[in-house]
């Protein structure tokens, strides 16, 4: 009889609970959809409704600070925001009470939180830069420094030096091999906000492949794909070495038949030239084959 009575009990408080949270969805659908047709007032005493029962809900305070922010109500729009705050970690939040605090003057916890922001990965500096929320503080010099560092947060490929290393082989190239003879032509350009170096190329015999280059910040190592018309492909990793690029393949050196270490040089030449020296190994790199050698010569127009 008690295991029934107890069955019964955790029955009706999984429905009750089942309920409650139906009920609370429904009135913060209730609450957007006023929030979404601007009544912003009508939308303030919803979601404060809603919060002195459920105290904890994240979007019912970040939407009030919402409706608070078009009200002007700005110390409320901090209040909502901070309690937002205790469960969402990232920077945006963050950058919305730096804007309400600069909105009500007080500049010194605007900046602190807009530093909190950009310390957090905040990256949209157009939108930093053009936000009138923020024109009481635009001309600190605290200001300048936390926009310096959101540009960077925007774009991290441009931010570091070593994504600069390999930028020596961009630009387009008429291909020369050791007889003097043209052996192809290269495009290499940067892609992807700084992230990319990509090769084209167009080699004799409508021969043609892609590479693809990055510096990769968890191994501090520059990597290369490699792929041509026929789907073959090499990996390589490697450094930068006295001004010249230096990758290794390892991609055969488990082969069961004649392993090997392809070793990869890009030595730079000055402005307009650029050496190509593709080797391998057959006794794990003490001593070397030619495999290739080419220079790049940098086209006029």
């Amino acid at each position: 009889m008690k295991h029934s009575k107890l069955i019964s009990l955790v029955i009706f408080l999984a429905f009750s609970v089942s309920l409650y949270s139906q009920n609370n969805n429904s009135r913060l659908e209730e609450a957007n959809r006023l929030l979404k047709e601007k009544k912003y007032e009508e939308a303030v005493t919803a979601y404060n409704d809603i919060l002195k029962t459920d105290e904890d809900n994240t979007m019912a305070w970040y939407n009030l600070a919402s409706a608070e922010y078009n009200l002007k109500n700005y110390d409320n729009t901090i209040t909502a925001y901070q309690n937002a705050m205790k469960s969402l970690a990232g920077p945006i939040v963050r950058y919305n009470i730096a804007c309400a605090y600069a909105l009500n003057g007080n500049n010194e916890m605007a900046l602190k939180y807009l530093q909190e922001a950009a310390d957090k990965g905040f990256a949209q500096y157009q939108l930093m830069a053009s936000d009138n929320d923020l024109a009481g503080i635009k001309n600190a010099k605290k200001f300048s420094e936390i926009m310096e560092q959101v540009k960077k947060n925007g774009n991290p490929c441009l931010a570091r030096d070593e994504y600069n290393q390999f930028n020596f082989w961009v630009g387009k190239w008429d291909v020369i091999n050791p007889a003097g003879q043209h052996a192809g032509d290269s495009q290499i350009d940067i892609m992807n906000n700084g992230c990319t170096v990509v090769e084209n190329w167009y080699g004799s015999g409508n021969f043609q492949g892609k590479s693809f280059n990055y510096f990769d910040t968890t191994d501090n190592y520059w990597h290369q794909f490699w792929i041509d018309q026929n789907a073959q492909k090499t990996t390589y990793e490697g450094k930068l070495e006295n001004g010249n690029m230096v990758f290794y393949s390892y991609d055969h050196v488990k082969d069961n038949n004649n392993p090997f270490l392809r070793r990869l040089t890009f030595f730079n030449l000055g402005p307009n030239k650029v050496r190509q020296y593709s080797e391998r190994s057959t006794d794990d790199g003490k001593t070397w084959s030619v495999e290739y050698d080419l220079t790049y010569v940098r086209k006029t127009n």
